[in-house]
Order: structure tokens, then sequence, then C-alpha cells
């Protein structure tokens, strides 16, 4: 099982615990229906909040926020919403139909527009809308910068460690002569929206987007955490060449990137008012967006800095390359700059 996978179980198995206990109070607030005895109607309930919960963040945490999802998420915010919400009532009451089967032997659908089905209705909107209101949250500001938020970690400056990889699309202004800023754009948006996976898949945490460039960080912890930087690399390299056929039936063209890798001591502070962000200062910061502009130079897509591949327990098959030394505005000694190639 790939970290990713693991990573949505845990938030599949948190959700479906928290709206079916949501539900079981529910029902020890209002009690069971006429005719049903307390034990049998919250076995009943408990089993109907547990399988329908189950579906819908199934759906949501391993379909919708998945490969199968991304024509969805790429849609309309009102168009998901609406799609979303006739899935979520068509489960109700596939559900509710299923538990009358089950205890009470009744197949009829006719207690779909009672009081007391509509209010359980009621109930399952507002718990589903405010637990994937808190998923879209969490996708745009990104989990670990929202527990950074929300525990005020940073509120006063700190002094951590920390890996950045700046990803640059190659030759995107000569893109945009040929196809106008609109296409080029398309194709950016395009590109940053499918290279998500493997970012999530291998650790990375989107810091932010500048124009054709993507920057992404990681905590700098053990060797073999570190070499994850490198993986996340690779594995976007590898999903654009398996998507080189559709860039190119799309756009007449195979995006290529640059990736420069440095690590080291950052300073993180929580700036802005209305709109808040989480920013970084440091040489190491520099410096990895510095080794990035040198990958044309050395005529190679990927290039880490000798001092972040000594902190780093590279993978079976790879192995590092030198490609040379620079010097790197406002360092005062030479940078060793590595690629990293698959032995295979």
């Amino acid at each position: 099982m790939t970290r990713l996978f693991m990573a949505r179980l845990r938030i599949f198995v948190v959700l479906v615990l928290i709206t079916t206990v949501i539900g079981i109070l529910d029902y020890l607030r209002n009690g069971p229906e006429p005719g049903m005895d307390w034990e049998t109607g919250l076995l009943r309930s408990a089993l109907g909040w547990a399988l329908g919960s189950a579906i819908v963040w199934w759906l949501e945490i391993f379909m919708v926020s998945g490969a199968w999802g991304a024509a969805l998420r790429q849609r309309h915010f009102v168009v998901i919403i609406l799609l979303k919400s006739g899935f979520t009532l068509l489960t109700a009451i596939a559900i509710a139909w299923l538990m009358r089967i089950v205890f009470e032997g009744i197949y009829t659908l006719n207690f779909v527009l009672t009081p007391g089905f509509l209010s359980v209705l009621d109930n399952v909107f507002i718990i589903i809308i405010v637990l994937q209101t808190g998923l879209q949250i969490v996708r745009i500001v990104g989990p670990r910068t929202l527990v950074n938020y929300v525990l005020g970690k940073y509120m006063r400056p700190l002094r951590e460690e920390t890996i950045f990889m700046f990803l640059d699309l190659a030759n995107s202004t000569k893109l945009a002569e040929e196809f106008g800023d609109i296409g080029v754009q398309r194709m950016i948006t395009r590109f940053f929206f499918e290279i998500t996976e493997p970012i999530v898949e291998f650790g990375g945490t989107v810091h932010r987007y500048v124009g054709d460039q993507v920057v992404v960080t990681w905590p700098l912890r053990t060797p073999r955490e570190n070499a994850r930087a490198v993986e996340c690399a690779m594995a976007i390299r590898d999903f654009i060449e398996r998507r080189a056929s559709s860039y190119e039936a799309d756009f007449g063209i195979v995006p290529t990137f640059r990736v420069g890798l440095h690590g080291g001591h950052v300073v993180i502070s929580q700036m802005g008012d209305q709109k808040q962000e989480l920013s970084y200062f440091g040489d190491t910061v520099n410096t990895a967006a510095r080794i990035e502009h040198q990958c044309k130079a050395f005529d190679t897509w990927l290039l880490i800095s000798g001092e972040m591949l000594e902190q780093m327990q590279l993978p079976d098959g790879y192995a590092s390359e030198l490609k040379g030394t620079v010097q790197l505005r406002g360092r005062a000694e030479e940078t060793a700059l590595y690629t990293v190639v698959r032995n295979n």
C-alpha cells in the first residue's frame, strides 16, 4: 500500500467514525421510531449511519480525490456540490430502505416523505456539508499548514530545517508566444493539477505557485525520509512521460521542467492579516531557487546540492552524479551540484 493510500485510509476511518457518532447522538436525542424497542433502534441507527457514511466518504476520499475524480474536481464548484448532494440523497434513501428491509421486513419506499426521514435527511446534509467544507479548506490550505495555523505554531518566527524543491516549467515564455497567454496557462494549470498526486504521495507540501513555478517543502528529517524529495521529482517525471500522448494531443507539446533541491535552516513565520500565509526566510530558500536556475547551464533537468545529498539515503536503484561546482550568488563558498539517475 502506498503512503497516499494509507493517509487517505486514516482520513476515511476518522470521518466515518465522526459521522457515525453524530448519527448515534442524534438517535439518543430523538429516540426510536414508534413500535421499535430502544436497543434495536440504536443498532439500526448505528449500522445505517456507519454504512451510509462509509459509502459517501469512500467516494469522496478515494474516488473524487483520486485519479478517477480528476475530471470532476475541475468542474465548476456549483456543479460539484449538486452532484455530491444528489449522490448523498440517493445514498441516504438506499440505506434507509435497506434498514427497513433488514429490521422490519418492509420493502416500500413510502417513508421518503415522512417527517421523521426528512429530519434525518436534514441532519445528513448538515453533517456532510460541514465536513465537506472542512475537507475543501484542507485541500486549499494544505493539511500540514492548516494544523500549524490552528495551533498558532508560527505566530512568532521559528527556526526549522526544511527541504525545498523549486520546480519550474521550461520554455514557458516561448510557449506563450506560440500558444498565447491563455493557451499556455491552460497547460500550466493542468500540469500543476496533475502533479499534485505524486507530491502528496511522497509527503510534500505545496508552499506556493508562482507563474510557471511551484515550490514544494518537506521537513528535514532522517536520510531515508529526506530522499522522498528526489523520489517525488522522479515520480513527477514518470507521470508526465506516461501522459505524454495526452499532452501531445491537447497542446501539441509535452511539458518539460527543471528541478532544484536544497535544504537547511530557515526561519518560518505567519505573515499577513486579511490574506495569511507561511513565509520562509533564509539562505536555504534562495540557494534552492538558484540551483534550479543552474539546470539549464548544466544541461540537466534535476540538480541537488552536495550539502543536501549528504543528508539523503537514496533508494536502491538510484545513483548520484557530480555535474560540477558553481559560485552561487550570496554564498561565500562554491556549491557542488549533483543530479540523480536510475541505475536500471
